[in-house]
């Protein structure tokens, strides 16, 4: 890909080939481990794990950046996607020092009218032959970003990566209190299990439309108990090598070209999970306890009833 070739911006942008590609997108509730799954998957030789890069989140780049919170923006934060800053400094611009991130950001101001898939067509031309798989949050977050994907890559595979809902929400409460303790979070447990209900359902609605053989459902307890069962499961799914190298690369995730902290005082330190930057060593998670109301739970009789029956349809019954 010539780098000086014409911007490819509105019209011209739409009239790219939608099934020149198909990219795994895992789509998942924030807190389900996606940023470990992901880099794991990403070691196969075949494939490649980026960062979250949000390019779904909003119609163009232009609109995706001007929607960095003011909270961030106050905390030295300087991009609203720091996963897909590092990502085209890696593949267009020979790496992650801070010269190749500002080459990456000034690549990005002269594209504000592109759509996201023309930024990621061309990581993907960058990547090939390998296959791409991508895990932002922001995916699943709407009914319009899902659209945006299933519109851009018709052709695309996903897999829902579960996690069970009382972890996901202490997960969830925890982040909040790390990232922000002096604004509590009300409402919890409650409303870290509805936000687990809201993006499970959205995931299912959308995956139940398409072809069995284009999504793939992984538990985040099932990849992540010590096993390769379901990173062998995966690379069957993918129709790629389950040779023992191809397998034991899987189970690195630390060697990821993400899987640490951008060049502090960059701005551009994130991409993935901050936990799994400052530690991508690989775990295991512990086994899906029997699901129960958690301590402080207090009425909403109906959202409970909501988490058992989607609990036991995403496979955490009898658990």
């Amino acid at each position: 890909m010539d780098m000086a070739a014409p911007l490819r911006g509105g019209a011209e942008a739409s009239a790219r080939d939608p099934h020149r590609f198909a990219p795994v997108f895992l789509l998942a509730t924030a807190r389900s481990c996606s940023s470990v799954v992901t880099a794991m998957i990403g070691q196969h030789p075949a494939l490649c794990g980026l960062p979250e890069l949000k390019l779904f989140a909003s119609p163009t780049i232009g609109e995706m950046e001007a929607s960095l919170p003011r909270f961030w923006i106050e905390r030295g934060v300087t991009h609203r996607s720091p996963g897909l800053v590092r990502a085209l400094a890696e593949y267009l611009f020979g790496g992650q020092n801070i010269e190749a991130l500002a080459a990456a950001r000034t690549w990005l101001a002269e594209r504000q009218d592109w759509p996201g898939e023309a930024v990621l067509d061309i990581l993907l031309e960058r990547l090939s032959p390998r296959l791409a798989i991508e895990k932002s949050p922001e995916n699943a977050a709407s009914d319009e970003a899902l659209a945006r994907l299933a519109e851009a890559y018709p052709e695309a595979r996903y897999i829902h990566l579960t996690r069970e809902p009382a972890a996901t929400q202490r997960s969830m409460q925890a982040h909040w209190e790390r990232v922000m303790p002096e604004h509590p979070l009300e409402g919890q447990p409650m409303l870290g299990f509805a936000a687990w209900v809201d993006v499970n359902r959205r995931i299912l609605g959308f995956t139940e439309r398409l072809p069995r053989g284009r999504v793939l459902r992984l538990r985040a307890e099932d990849v992540l108990d010590g096993t390769a069962g379901r990173l062998r499961a995966v690379a069957s799914w993918l129709g790629l090598s389950r040779a023992p190298a191809a397998l034991a690369a899987m189970g690195h995730p630390e060697a990821s070209p993400f899987a640490r902290p951008g060049p502090k005082d960059s701005g551009i330190i994130g991409g993935y999970d901050p936990g799994f930057l400052a530690d991508p060593l690989l775990r295991k998670l512990a086994p899906p306890a029997p699901l129960c109301r958690p301590e402080g739970w207090s009425g909403h009789d109906m959202l409970w009833e909501m988490v058992e029956d989607l609990a036991k349809r995403l496979g955490y019954a009898g658990d």
